[in-house]
């Protein structure tokens, strides 16, 4: 009956959309590729969103674009659908800055209803889809071979795990989480890949990055995987 509940919502969610945020939303759905499934989760998402006192968004539409797209952002890794940063850049025109500011907003804003996903599970799967992304990203650029990635996403999990069952505070962002274990992973790994290319691929700066890592660090002292 959830599992009823919830299409029914979302499929309702798109008749609520006006002409011009519908047609965002397919033109992004175009352009990167995305299955309906994602597009209706996205739309769930921005509409919980905009609902909500959250000053940002108004009425005028002067930040549509930007929390649209977040919510596409969001919805396509919580599902499982791999899409790095570049490509939002590259095909939607969308500064990684700005994305990675209005993703934040947004999960900090929505409540996520009970019996459809709980909050902290939601920054997991995002955290692991993030991992995923980052080293989908370096072996495009051919940082890593494809075996590299793949212990690079096994040891940044299994850091993961640990961290969480450790004490990792639950409003830490499951980019600062996919970067800081990625980071201890790339180490581990010895693999030729800095701190800033990380920093770069999770959508920090360096100063975030820092803070973000010292965090992880610390948790995962004389760990092992």
């Amino acid at each position: 009956m959830k599992a009823q509940a919830r299409s029914y919502n979302l499929n309702n969610g798109v008749d609520s959309l006006s002409k011009e945020e519908h047609g965002l939303f397919f033109d992004a759905m175009q352009r990167l590729g995305l299955s309906n499934d994602v597009k209706l989760a996205a739309v769930a998402l921005y509409l919980d969103f905009k609902s909500r006192p959250i000053g940002e968004y108004n009425a005028g539409h002067k930040n549509l674009e930007i929390f649209l797209m977040a919510s596409v952002s969001l919805a396509a890794k919580a599902m499982g659908d791999i899409r790095t940063d570049h490509e939002f850049e590259s095909r939607m025109f969308v500064r990684r800055e700005k994305l990675v500011d209005a993703e934040e907003r947004i999960i900090k804003s929505f409540g996520v209803q009970e019996g459809i996903i709980p909050i902290p599970d939601l920054v997991l799967q995002l955290t692991k889809r993030h991992i995923e992304s980052i080293a989908e990203g370096f072996a495009e650029r051919e940082l890593v071979s494809s075996s590299e990635k793949m212990e690079l996403v096994r040891r940044s999990y299994a850091y993961l795990d640990v961290a969480l069952e450790k004490g990792l505070n639950p409003k830490m962002s499951y980019r600062g989480r996919a970067a800081g274990v990625m980071l201890k992973a790339v180490r581990d790994l010895e693999l030729q890949i800095s701190e800033t290319d990380i920093a770069r691929a999770a959508g920090f700066d360096k100063r975030s990055m820092a803070i973000n890592t010292d965090v992880i660090d610390d948790l995962l002292k004389d760990s092992k995987t």
